[in-house]
């Protein structure tokens, strides 16, 4: 597996391309803001984009998926049912991203893993080493829980099963706030919000609201 961070737009975004080596099948997540950037590595690596992966429906992380659309009629684009009602605008090949199921590109298997509180349908994207969080868990931070259709009781039980995780998986945010990556076992050790959901609800929902 291959992946490539593309820093994007002015709120210190993250858009990913992933891909399988042999294959050069790929996918996008979160495309957003500077479509053009992320074509331009897209042509670079001379991949094929398969699907579009969302963390949620959040503009700030789908704004440049229309681009993507024109350029690859019929591209799958995944996201948890939950956060459909978020969408501006509804995708011409929408998917539900099922809590659980695995896609495939190539011989790349990714989990998806549905993890509301940021939003109700957030979901993060697992492979064997990597784990892309969207705005579930940031380095240092998690998600807010005072935006609509937020919820602070969701997030803790998502950061817990985040938290469950091994300690060697790479995190993968959806924002550049206090880092590019870290992995469960630091953040588990450094990040308190982890930390609290791991051990304390009544602590962890005081800390987040």
């Amino acid at each position: 597996m291959r992946i490539e961070q593309l820093k994007v737009g002015p709120m210190d975004n993250f858009s990913y391309l992933i891909w399988d080596e042999t294959s050069k099948d790929a996918a996008v997540i979160d495309p957003a803001w500077e479509g053009e950037k992320i074509e331009d590595a897209i042509s670079k690596n001379g991949l094929e984009l398969k699907m579009a992966l969302l963390t949620h429906a959040h503009p700030d992380h789908v704004n440049a998926l229309p681009r993507f659309e024109l350029k690859y009629p019929g591209l799958p684009v995944y996201l948890h049912e939950s956060d459909f009602f978020i969408l501006e605008r509804e995708p011409q090949n929408l998917k539900k991203a099922q809590d659980g199921a695995t896609l495939q590109i190539g011989q790349l298997k990714i989990k998806i893993i549905h993890t509301p509180g940021h939003t109700p349908g957030s979901a993060c994207y697992l492979t064997d080493t990597a784990v892309f969080t969207g705005d579930t868990l940031f380095v240092g931070e998690c998600g807010r829980v005072d935006l609509p259709g937020s919820s602070a009781e969701a997030l803790y039980e998502s950061l817990r099963t985040l938290a469950a995780l091994p300690p060697m998986t790479v995190i993968y945010p959806g924002h550049s706030y206090n880092g590019d990556t870290s992995t469960i076992g630091v953040q588990k050790d450094y990040n308190l919000y982890l930390q609290l959901a791991s051990k304390n609800k009544a602590d962890f929902l005081k800390a987040v609201k």
